[in-house]
């Protein structure tokens, strides 16, 4: 049996699959093109597609691959051998954060910042994140100010800590409180 390679390349382009994705940079802009479809014959953008499966407005979405499987439950000291320490906004640390809730999961603790599955309470996202090589403890710190501002806008007073431990608290309401946070940074 022969292969006719014109057709079969005609075929390759008419799925879009040469699409000089040669490099990672490449198919970074490939991949965060607002305009682009998963293919020719869908209509709505990929962008879209992958905000309506992760629930995640794209302006809130971390293009930031956590790792997985057993890092997430290593202790935090660990989690820095893997990566060198990257300069990150306010905003961006309180992204990766609620990135870090969502995908590790976020849990009531109690006195842990993780439990043993690797959910983690706020603080305990926010030291992940600083682990992982995010940022500085003073943007840290910040993260914390403006978690507790939006708490204080809500009318809550009590620490962000406290609350998160609450029975009265939800996962949602933990990741709400941490983008409306990311939200007010100017």
């Amino acid at each position: 049996m022969t292969v006719d390679m014109g057709a079969f390349e005609a075929s390759l382009a008419l799925l879009d699959v040469d699409a000089d994705l040669d490099s990672p940079e490449r198919v970074e802009a490939w991949l965060h093109d607002p305009a682009r479809t998963a293919h020719r014959l869908v209509s709505v953008p990929t962008g879209e597609l992958v905000e309506q499966a992760l629930g995640v407005p794209a302006g809130e979405r971390s293009t930031t691959v956590l790792p997985r499987g057993v890092w997430r439950v290593l202790p935090d000291r660990l989690l820095a051998l893997r990566q060198p320490r990257r300069a990150v906004t306010v905003a961006e640390h309180l992204h990766l954060t609620a990135t870090v809730l969502t995908e590790w999961g976020w849990a009531q603790s109690g006195h842990r910042i993780r439990t043993v599955r690797g959910g983690r309470c706020i603080v305990g996202a926010q030291r992940a994140v600083y682990a992982l090589g995010y940022g500085n403890q003073h943007d840290g710190y910040e993260a914390g100010r403006q978690i507790q501002g939006a708490l204080t806008t809500r009318g809550i007073t009590m620490p962000y800590p406290h609350w998160n431990e609450l029975p009265t608290t939800t996962r949602a309401q933990a990741l709400a409180v941490v983008r409306e946070a990311a939200a007010g940074v100017a």
